[in-house]
């Protein structure tokens, strides 16, 4: 490897990389249902059939993406006993891991090498993998810290091939891929990002992926407008369903046919219409009770059992601009609810679940856009401390 500076684990992780594939060792990866967390898993998976073109006939790589409202979010316990029949073998966690300090340590007994690529900030107890590349841990002197997974992901990557001979076009495939998902995750568009996003645009001018050629024929997409990369690249892509926990979007990118290209795009594109008309519809009927109810409250919480997961961080940014204070909003199952919450800027969302930690099962992500699961008897209980925590933010200020 040359001298090149890396985020932390970068080099390491890279190094083990180009050691599995030599060997043709058996890979697991692991991605959030996003678009980040699905572009960082079709990046990797991209990178190891780069380094030994006979993963693409061997079946020697699985991929996985959690159902949100039956796992939540990061690893699960369902996740591992689905596929703890492949140990020994290589388990890459993309865009989350952190958190699951538990499941990574039973992932290790199970026989897995354990390898964790998070854009996330550590929580008080941090997952121990094998390898970690997170520019948010502790001791990380990489100067920029405002990745999306795939941005680390990609700088993976470049690591990897730096001492080979690909053209540069290949790199290209895996640029277009991380410019989508870090405009996607709303990351900074500074520093490292500008420049991978301003590459990755460049490349998407001539992509050669059916799936994205498809999408930007069907949508009649102006590449040089950012509202048409968004609502018609970039939105398709993020309401995609999972089959069997494979999510349709990984499909639409990995997919070699143009035909199929072009039926994978036209129901993504058919979906995200549907989506855009449950947020539509859910917004009003919630922005109707939150005036009726004129609670004078300094947050949102509200609870329903028949939203869908995937909308509600959209449902609850929209709430966010109009209302300006803390959105919580609870999909509620048999026993137990999955929440999408959103932040003003000035707030940090994760230190707040922190605070109520003992009223949920699982939590994380980022200060202003964040996630937990409560038992639904809790939810009560939760509110109040939650409302508790606001209370004394505003009395700081």
């Amino acid at each position: 490897m040359k001298n090149r500076e890396y985020p932390k684990g970068t080099k390491e992780v890279a190094q083990r990389i180009l050691k599995a594939a030599q060997k043709g060792e058996k890979v697991i990866i692991f991605g959030d249902a996003d678009l980040d967390g699905i572009a960082s898993v079709v990046v990797l998976k991209e990178l190891f059939e780069l380094l030994n073109p006979l993963y693409n006939q061997n079946n020697n790589i699985k991929v996985y993406f959690p159902n949100r409202e039956e796992e939540g979010h990061g690893i699960s316990d369902y996740m591992l006993d689905f596929f703890k029949e492949e140990a020994p073998c290589l388990f890459f966690a993309v865009d989350c891991g952190i958190a699951n300090v538990k499941e990574i340590k039973r992932a290790k007994k199970i026989g897995f090498e354990t390898i964790i690529i998070d854009h996330h900030p550590p929580l008080e107890k941090v997952a121990k993998p094998d390898l970690l590349v997170d520019p948010k841990q502790k001791g990380e002197t990489y100067p920029f810290t405002d990745f999306a997974a795939v941005g680390l992901v990609y700088k993976v990557a470049e690591c990897a091939l730096e001492n080979t001979s690909y053209p540069e076009y290949v790199k290209e495939k895996l640029l277009e891929l991380t410019a989508l998902a870090t405009l996607s995750d709303l990351m900074p568009l500074k520093e490292d990002n500008r420049e991978l996003v301003d590459k990755g645009m460049n490349a998407l001018l001539t992509t050669q992926r059916p799936g994205l050629l498809s999408l930007i024929e069907l949508g009649e997409v102006d590449l040089q407008t950012d509202v048409d990369i968004f609502q018609k690249i970039i939105a398709p892509l993020n309401s995609a369903r999972l089959i069997d926990n494979i999510a349709e979007s990984y499909l639409l990118l990995t997919e070699d046919s143009p035909k199929e290209a072009k039926i994978l795009a036209q129901r993504l594109i058919r979906q995200n219409k549907e989506k855009k008309a449950i947020i539509q519809q859910t917004l009003e009927e919630l922005i109707q009770k939150i005036e009726k109810d004129k609670k004078e409250s300094l947050m949102i919480f509200e609870v329903s059992d028949y939203w869908p997961v995937p909308a509600l961080g959209v449902i609850a940014s929209k709430l966010l601009q109009i209302y300006k204070k803390p959105v919580f909003l609870f999909k509620k199952g048999d026993e137990e609810s999955v929440c999408s919450a959103r932040l003003p800027h000035d707030l940090d969302g994760v230190d707040a679940l922190i605070k109520c930690k003992k009223y949920l099962e699982t939590y994380g992500g980022h200060p202003p856009a964040c996630g937990c699961r409560a038992k639904n008897s809790n939810l009560p209980k939760l509110e109040k401390c939650l409302e508790g925590y606001f209370k004394k933010q505003v009395k700081k200020s």
